[in-house]
Formats: structure tokens, C-alpha cells, sequence
């Protein structure tokens, strides 16, 4: 019984956030993935995706019923933080220097999506 999960990364997460801490603009961090469930599906096995947290647990649950190879494909949040155990006001200094960086090259949709999906570590920083 083989099982296989991999995570839906978009983007190579860390370097992209030591260079928005920097204030630097990303370049050549975001990744296009194949369609790892037709991938998955063309070799015979049966695939799943996860889109949402909640549905985690039925999907998994599936998975390890299921007969035969498995593949979950699961999807990540491209804009979600990987928070450092204690923000150096550096590091939020430089991320804010990123953003304005970003509006003033005209990338607003990504300040607005980074905003969105993190605006709930704000409480973290402060």
C-alpha cells in the first residue's frame, strides 16, 4: 500500500521571505507545479486533493481506505508567513519597504493578497 502527499508549493517560500524582509522584490522564487492528481492519475493511481483545512481529515480518511498506490495532492496558501519565533522590528521595517517596493512597480494584487492572507500576525508583532 503506497501513499504519497505532497504539498502544493508555489513558491520557494523561505528565500521569497528573507528577501521581502530585506526589502528586496522577489525574483524567480514562485513555481508552477504539474497537476500532480492527473500526474498521479495517468499512472494508475488513485488521487485526491485537498483545497480547504476541513476537508483534511475525510480526505485523508479516503486515502487510507482506499485500494491500491494513493496520491493526495495537497494545496497550499502561496501568500501564507512562515512566523519567526520573535519579529525583529527589522524584519518588519524591511517586509514594509518590500511592499511599497511592490506598489510602486505596480504589483498591488500581491501586497493586497500578502495582506489578506496575513493580516491576522499583526497581534503577533505588536
Amino acid at each position: 500500500m503506497m501513499r504519497i502527499a505532497p504539498g502544493r508549493l508555489w513558491s520557494l517560500g523561505m528565500v521569497k521571505l528573507e528577501m521581502e524582509v530585506a526589502g528586496l522584490p522577489d525574483w524567480q522564487t514562485n513555481m508552477e507545479n504539474p497537476d500532480f492528481a492527473a500526474v498521479a492519475v495517468a499512472m494508475g493511481f488513485t488521487a485526491f486533493s485537498i483545497h480547504k483545512p476541513e476537508e483534511v481529515e475525510s480526505i485523508l480518511s479516503k486515502a487510507g481506505t482506499t485500494e491500491g498506490p494513493v496520491l493526495v495532492n495537497i494545496f497550499t496558501n502561496p501568500e501564507s508567513l512562515a512566523m519567526p519565533p520573535k519579529i525583529e522590528f527589522s524584519q518588519m521595517k524591511g517586509y514594509a519597504l518590500w511592499m511599497g517596493k511592490l506598489i510602486l512597480g505596480g504589483r498591488y494584487d500581491e501586497v493586497f493578497e500578502a495582506v489578506k492572507s496575513n493580516y491576522k500576525h499583526l497581534k503577533d508583532a505588536l
